[in-house]
């Protein structure tokens, strides 16, 4: 015990209803992300980070629903003090002299109300599509003619992988990107009030009190930032997506055009058919070329997915706070 003790019990009291607040805020949080984020099916076109943006999903949930446990438990830490100086205010009083006082005019502060608004608006949605190919017979007859001349199915190893929902990802982009702002507000109005009721509270509980606080500063602060990288790499495979499935798309018109020539050339004897294979080899390096870029974009995907798995080591009820054992035990 450092030999002072000075407190202002109301002050305490707005302090931990504020502390509760964050945590109901969290608790309203994950409800949120639980509405808006149910799964990380985006089709096809983006099936390679499902499995990591899933499991990332869940930890996100979990840590959002452990921050509302622990601070609530914050809360009652801290009305658990507040009752036991005034039940033992006489005691405290003859214990420290004249450095105690402990005071309290019932009245809460405007010092303990939250300075920003906590929570998040509705998710939006750019309109975000992928173009996709329309097969036809002339189609049919290129993709068959690419793959006799040894080039790849159009189908199967190009266009069928083009295929997906950006526009949910772009909604489940905005949802990250309010849940990050969120958890950024609920960690300035912790330390507003940590701030405040330091001004009114002094000794070894009020220390315990401001460690922990920092310490919930330093984890929200990791928790909100992790949810931003998580919107940004959502927003980045969203705009590369659009603009392969674009380029495959337009990889796949000129294919169709240049055999549509060569079909239109196959009927003159000889030099006809000559041309028709000559213009079907050129499809047939397009097609490559396609596929060449659809190798580059799942190269791409494998740095989000790593950056994903990195993202749920953030959100751990380990990283967070422990309950407030020593603050409540505190003099």
């Amino acid at each position: 015990m450092d030999g002072q003790l000075r407190v202002e019990l109301a002050d305490l009291r707005g302090y931990a209803d504020q502390v509760g607040r964050a945590g109901e805020a969290c608790a309203s949080l994950a409800d949120y992300v639980a509405t808006f984020v149910p799964d990380g099916d985006f089709g096809r076109i983006l099936s390679l980070i499902t499995p990591d943006y899933e499991h990332l999903v869940l930890r996100v949930r979990e840590a959002l629903d452990a921050d509302s446990a622990r601070l609530a438990g914050t809360r009652v830490g801290l009305r658990h003090v507040a009752r036991r100086y005034a039940r033992t205010d006489a005691r405290v009083a003859r214990r420290f002299g004249a450095g105690a006082a402990i005071a309290d005019d019932e009245t809460t502060g405007p010092a303990f109300r939250d300075v920003e608004a906590t929570a998040p608006p509705g998710p939006t949605c750019g309109g975000e599509v992928l173009p996709e190919v329309t097969f036809g017979w002339v189609a049919d007859q290129a993709c068959a003619l690419v793959r006799d001349l040894g080039g790849p199915d159009l189908r199967r190893e190009i266009t069928d992988w083009v295929a997906g929902d950006v526009g949910k990802a772009c909604t489940q982009a905005s949802v990250w990107g309010a849940s990050a702002a969120s958890v950024g507000a609920v960690r300035r109005n912790l330390a507003h009030g940590a701030i405040a009721v330091g001004a009114t509270w002094e000794g070894s509980a009020a220390e315990a009190s401001r460690g922990h606080a920092d310490a919930w500063t330093g984890a929200l602060q990791e928790q909100g930032d992790g949810l931003a990288r998580v919107a940004g790499h959502l927003h980045d495979v969203i705009d590369q997506a659009v603009d392969v499935a674009q380029l495959v798309v337009d990889v796949v018109k000129e294919i169709v055009s240049i055999v549509l020539a060569g079909l239109t050339l196959a009927s003159v004897p000889i030099y006809g058919q000559v041309q028709l294979v000559d213009k079907v080899r050129d499809a047939v390096r397009l097609a490559n070329d396609a596929r060449k870029v659809l190798t580059v974009f799942w190269n791409f995907l494998l740095v989000v997915k790593d950056s994903f798995v990195l993202a749920a080591d953030t959100f751990s009820a380990e990283a967070l706070p422990p309950a407030p054992v020593s603050l409540v035990g505190a003099r």
